[in-house]
């Protein structure tokens, strides 16, 4: 029988199971000790389903959310470069050579209806939900 645990160790653990911020893998490897030990101590103080899906489920759902507004804010500020360079460019077309014109034109054509595919894809993102499904267990 492994010897038992200082008792500063255990409250350190008790803590964090408490505070609910940190998974039980986590806690055990912050503390040097097994994840049943961990799990062990949560029902000797009677804490009721410490780490509970639920409560996991709720997090990833939030850092989703989270990821693809960061990802919107992004996507504009890139957006406003980008209309700054068009800006640009056209400014200076009328000096360009007519060979130039045109390539700038079918580059222009061809990002366009790329972006036009992109913006008509909503399988993209429901690849990326059933990923992160996936890795919830669901």
């Amino acid at each position: 029988m492994p010897p038992r645990l200082p008792d500063d160790t255990r409250r350190a653990i008790l803590d964090d199971i408490r505070a609910g911020t940190k998974s039980r893998g986590q806690i055990a490897r912050d503390h040097d000790v097994s994840t049943t030990t961990v799990s062990n101590l949560a029902k000797a103080d009677g804490i009721e389903e410490p780490f509970s899906r639920e409560r996991t489920q709720k997090a990833t759902a939030a850092a989703v959310a989270d990821s693809a507004s960061e990802r919107a804010a992004i996507a504009l500020e890139t957006l406003k470069g980008a209309r700054a360079a068009l800006q640009q460019m056209l400014a200076a077309l009328p000096e360009a050579s007519a060979r130039d014109a045109a390539v700038a034109f079918g580059i222009m054509i061809d990002k366009h209806r790329a972006l036009d595919r992109y913006d008509a894809d909503t399988q993209g993102l429901t690849a990326v939900d059933a990923w992160l499904k996936a890795m919830m267990g669901e």
